[in-house]
């Protein structure tokens, strides 16, 4: 008599998913938006001709903040720019957590990483070393423009994520403490100010819309 066949064991049931990236209620987004166009002249000047940020310097700072706050369509968009500025390869690279020397220097290593604090803290201080090392390297001009890319980033970042939060909903897992009214209307906002910049950054860098849709839909799924 044969031996009787073993049971396949039956597989751990899969944990679901879990959102753990920031997301905006409606008066949050609001008073972020208030500092940020109350500095819109300044901000003509820091993406304007006057590059009173040098491009390289704010697109890492950018890139490193979109990192930070893990917004996968807010990532690919600045690396393609940061690319199409000059951005050294390898800090792009270094940024992802690849284990590749990042050709910097010193003035804008403590400007990312003071950034990256302060996107960790909901734009509150950042790190204390960081902070006294950050006012002991820049003008109070530099400083006040470094914060303004920072602020500007970090509103698209988390914009960019109540969109994703609604995504979820859709799907049938609708993010704790999101609300669907808070979702609709910053969703609506931020494709209406994303999809125009990413058809114009791929462009830009030469890539037909199909290719950069592809690209960016790749990078949003493996943003964590």
């Amino acid at each position: 008599m044969s031996a009787p066949h073993a049971s396949a064991p039956t597989p751990a049931p899969t944990a679901p998913a879990v959102f753990r990236k920031r997301f905006y209620t409606l008066a949050q987004a609001r008073k972020d938006a208030a500092v940020v166009k109350k500095r819109k002249r300044e901000a003509r000047s820091i993406w304007g001709r006057d590059h009173r940020i040098d491009p390289q310097l704010r697109e890492q700072i950018m890139v490193g903040v979109a990192t930070v706050n893990a917004c996968g369509f807010c990532t690919y968009i600045h690396q393609e720019t940061a690319e199409s500025v000059g951005v050294d390869l390898e800090f792009l690279a270094a940024v992802a957590g690849v284990d590749r020397s990042a050709n910097i220097d010193d003035d804008s290593v403590v400007a990312i990483l003071w950034a990256q604090s302060r996107a960790e803290n909901s734009l509150g201080p950042a790190n204390e070393a960081l902070e006294k090392e950050f006012l002991s390297r820049f003008t109070p001009q530099q400083q006040r423009d470094l914060d303004t890319v920072l602020r500007v980033m970090h509103l698209a970042n988390v914009t960019g994520n109540t969109l994703e939060a609604f995504v979820w909903r859709l799907r049938g897992n609708p993010v704790p403490g999101s609300r669907l009214v808070d979702e609709l209307v910053l969703s609506v906002l931020y494709v209406a100010g994303a999809i125009p910049m990413g058809v114009k950054t791929a462009r830009a860098r030469g890539k037909s819309i199909p290719t950069a849709m592809r690209e960016a839909v790749a990078t949003i799924r493996a943003t964590p």
